[in-house]
Order: C-alpha cells, then structure tokens, then sequence
C-alpha cells in the first residue's frame, strides 16, 4: 500500500465558527456524555451575568422546549459600533470576543467558559432583541453568522434582551434541553449569584 505523503498544502486550518461546527466534540463535550444540552445555559448567561456584577441586571428568564432555549433579562447589549460591528454582534459571532468584552474577570473564571458566540456556532437560528440606551437592535443569526440587523431609536427607556436559541440538529441530533437537570444547575446558580431572580419556564 502506498504510503500517503503530508505536506504543508495538505493541512487544514479551521477558524472560528467553522472549527465549532466541525469538531463540537471538542466543544460541548458534557451535552453528549450527559445527553441533553443543558451545559449550554451557563455561557448562554454570560452578558447577563456580567452586567449582575455591574448592579444592572437582576432577572433571567429561561424558557425551554425541545432544543429551543429563550432567555430574556433586564440589560441591554451594547449597540456601540466600532469598524462597523455592533458589540452585541461582537459578542454573538466573534469567538473569544466574549471574554473581551467582559468587564468582571469572574465571570469568565466561574460562569462562562466557552462564550456566546461558541453557543450560537452550533445554532441553526438564532435572534436577538435587544434595548440599549434608547436604541433598539433586532438581529438574526443563521449558523453563528449575522443574516439580519436592524437598528432602530426605541421610546421605551428599559433596557433589556431576549435571545432565541435553536440548537442545530445536525451537530446534536436528538438531545434537548432536560428540566430537572437544568432546575438543578440554575438553583447551584441562585446560590453562588443571590441577588439575582432566575426563573425557568417550559416555552409552549
């Protein structure tokens, strides 16, 4: 048998989104050892957390069904725009962004390993409804990529974000978000974040 010969052309170099699509092994090993996606919420929390620690957001809101996660709270992403990128698509799309971005070190020690935009790689869809700073963003994400942005002023002065997540079947098959787990973890949560009201709803 032939021996096959590697060359430099012969490597394959994998970038962001498209090295989590392809190796979510990698990735999210605790979903397929534990069969459900729940490990997947804690870095879904990861901007609400962070403005937690600012004294700004003190409610969540998780809702579940299936592989549909939806998570509203009371802060807003940042709409600032630097070379024409919002920071709230920074954070969605940019791996490693996320850390960046971050303005308490802990949260990315203790409660977000991965980032948001790791989770939103391996979304088939995902949106974004955010208030900031009377600024309204409304964006839509196909496969961890933008697809959709909208920006507009808003009259409501409350800030706040609902993020839509919907797990790819491709990367998870059947796993689904499982409620007595995800009860378990939110209230491990509660302990370690005692100001904060999260709460967790089966989405119909």
């Amino acid at each position: 048998m032939e021996e096959k010969k590697y060359t430099a052309d012969s490597i394959q170099t994998l970038e962001g989104i498209v090295h989590v699509r392809l190796r979510p092994q990698m990735y999210f090993q605790e979903c397929f050892d534990k069969k459900n996606l729940n490990a997947l919420v804690s870095d879904s929390l990861c901007h609400a957390v962070d403005e937690y620690f600012d004294g700004i957001c003190n409610e969540i809101s998780i809702r579940i069904n299936g592989n549909i996660m939806v998570i509203e709270y009371n802060a807003g992403m940042s709409l600032e725009t630097s070379n024409g990128l919002t920071k709230a698509e920074c954070i969605m799309t940019k791996i490693g962004a996320c850390s960046n971005e971050k303005k308490h070190l802990e949260v990315g020690a203790e409660f977000c390993h991965l980032g948001m935009a790791t989770v939103n790689a391996v979304t088939d869809k995902c949106e974004v409804k955010t208030i900031w700073n009377k600024k309204q963003g409304y964006f839509i994400f196909e496969k961890g990529y933008t697809t959709f942005k909208e920006i507009l002023t808003s009259k409501n002065s409350k800030d706040s974000t609902q993020i839509s997540f919907e797990m790819s079947k491709g990367i998870f098959g059947e796993l689904e978000f499982e409620w007595e787990d995800l009860q378990l973890r939110l209230n491990s949560l509660r302990e370690k974040l005692p100001n904060l009201k999260i709460e967790l709803y089966k989405l119909s």
